[in-house]
């Protein structure tokens, strides 16, 4: 696993994802490349999902928010990401069946999740479509 300062339009063949930086959402991994993100970069496809929900779960779980500095746009330093990443990875290595099973469960619950936002947008269409019918 190598974690780097993402530069635009840099060309990755590895697998790899990006992590945002700055803001209040710093350390939340991503699927595309934005303009302030660092990159994992892995060996395996196995490493970037272990490596990427692993990273989510830290983001949830606010691991990185004693780390943001800055005093009107938070950020997170690629050191102080690069020590919170160590530690998580030394922490699940002597656990790993549970930490697939807590991964399993994070993604279960990420996809209710997503869901379930679903089902509030149409709620609020559905809301707005019946106002309208009315007030034709």
């Amino acid at each position: 696993m190598l974690i780097k300062c993402y530069k635009l339009n840099q060309q990755i063949s590895k697998p790899h994802f990006f992590i945002l930086s700055k803001g209040n959402n710093s350390g939340k991994p991503l699927d595309a490349a934005c303009p302030n993100c660092f990159v994992c970069i892995c060996k395996t496809e196995e490493e970037k999902q272990q490596l990427y929900w692993l990273f989510y779960g830290l983001w949830q779980g606010s691991f990185f928010h004693p780390f943001l500095t800055g005093s009107v746009i938070s950020f997170i330093r690629l050191d102080d990401f690069k020590k919170v990443a160590a530690l998580a990875l030394e922490k699940i290595t002597m656990q790993p069946e549970q930490f697939n099973k807590n991964i399993s469960v994070l993604q279960l619950l990420e996809e209710k999740n997503k869901v379930i936002m679903e089902q509030v947008k149409l709620i609020k269409q559905a809301k707005k479509a019946l106002m309208y019918q009315l007030l034709k």
